[in-house]
């Protein structure tokens, strides 16, 4: 997720990363920056990649498309907008229930995003239509059909195009049905707890994980999207009773796995990779600190709507300290798991971004860290949209 940005604006985005959460009048100012990127962006990052056989898996792609929802939450300014509807104009086009492309593991055509990236099948060559990859691309499809939705004046440029937004995700979940109640659940406080688990006959090359609850992450990521729907549905005055449920229940999962610790004094969120009651390999492995910031990201959005869920503020404030006390090592050194172990994390604390969703719950802590961090590294004059547009929004 490097390198997209031109060496001529190199200039232009360190004053603004160096700054990021300025005043209003600054972040306007620098938006014709974020939005020069998007010719470029569109035609090497997405024209030509959708509707083929060896799909991009999401990940950098989804957080591109992000990006957007991001600037326009921080400027409303609806050419952000019209950008972004470019770019899902092509996602939508792309979809297997668009292309009729079909998934290897169910021999018929489901909505979403088919893919061969991540090497499924006991041969590693199928192609599954898995609900990670279509949740990364679910999310800003729901989040601007919600955006339109809550604004009339959005409604006469971009309502048709919102409500097939609205609707395909909607479809997509529908078809996929996710959420399975969790193996360890009523919990004590008699609480249901649904969890993503891996459906029948998914294979990882010869490992066999169905009717498995998957990896903690992939829950949160999975259930992001419904919360944008939830909202989206709201507005049209639709009935989102079902989706609260579920985002309840899968709160009450998350809370369910997850224990506080405590580090020279300070407490915080810990929790493991896998789901406690699941035997695989690697069980006891502790979560990493980038997937650790999806469950920030999922809990940030979920403090966003009226639900009330197991998740509070207070709680949302152990969950920033897992990123200040538990995995920083020191002021700008953080460690691979979320509790300081695992040793030390290589990657540019760039990447790290993610976590700057629940800033506002750490008194600016996170992003002071991590802006120190980045600019020790000298990552801030090279790192994406994905970076820049987190800091614009999250970072005060």
């Amino acid at each position: 997720m490097k390198n997209i940005l031109s060496v001529a604006l190199i200039a232009i985005f360190l004053t603004l990363c160096v700054s990021c959460g300025g005043n209003t009048a600054e972040i306007n100012k620098k938006l014709e920056w974020f939005l020069k990127q998007h010719k470029s962006l569109k035609k090497d990052y997405y024209i030509g990649k959708f509707g083929i056989d060896n799909h991009p898996s999401g990940w950098d792609h989804g957080a591109y498309l992000s990006a957007y929802i991001n600037i326009y939450e921080a400027t409303n300014d609806v050419r952000v907008l019209r950008a972004l509807n470019e770019l899902l104009k092509i996602v939508y086009n792309g979809n297997d229930s668009i292309t009729k492309r079909v998934d290897d593991r169910t021999k018929t055509i489901l909505p979403g995003w088919g893919t061969r990236e991540y090497e499924y099948g006991k041969d590693g060559k199928a192609r599954y239509s898995d609900m990670l990859t279509n949740a990364l691309y679910a999310y800003p499809l729901a989040a601007f059909a919600r955006i339109v939705k809550e604004d009339k004046k959005l409604q006469k440029e971009f309502g048709k195009d919102a409500n097939r937004y609205y609707k395909m995700v909607v479809d997509l979940y529908k078809a996929h049905k996710p959420f399975k109640k969790a193996k360890d659940s009523p919990y004590k406080d008699k609480t249901i707890g649904l969890a993503f688990v891996y459906p029948k006959n998914w294979y990882d090359g010869e490992d066999n994980y169905s009717n498995i609850e998957a990896p903690i992450n992939w829950t949160v990521i999975i259930a992001k999207p419904l919360i944008e729907i939830y909202k989206a549905a709201k507005a049209d005055k639709k009935d989102a009773s079902k989706y609260k449920d579920t985002l309840q229940k899968v709160a009450n999962y998350t809370w369910h796995n997850i224990k506080i610790k405590s580090k020279k004094g300070k407490k915080y969120l810990f929790w493991y990779y896998w789901p406690k009651d699941i035997n695989v390999e690697q069980r006891d492995r502790p979560e990493d600190i980038t997937h650790g910031a999806k469950m920030a990201e999922f809990v940030n959005a979920l403090l966003s709507t009226d639900i009330k869920t197991i998740w509070s503020k207070k709680r949302a404030k152990l969950l920033a300290n897992t990123f200040i006390y538990g995995a920083r090592i020191n002021n700008t050194t953080f460690a691979n798991y979320i509790d300081g172990s695992g040793g030390v994390y290589k990657d540019d604390a760039a990447t790290l971004y993610d976590w700057l969703e629940v800033n506002k719950f750490s008194d600016n802590k996170i992003y002071s860290i991590l802006n120190k961090a980045m600019q020790k590294e000298g990552q801030d004059i090279t790192y994406n949209l994905a970076t820049f547009a987190k800091f614009v929004r999250f970072a005060k």
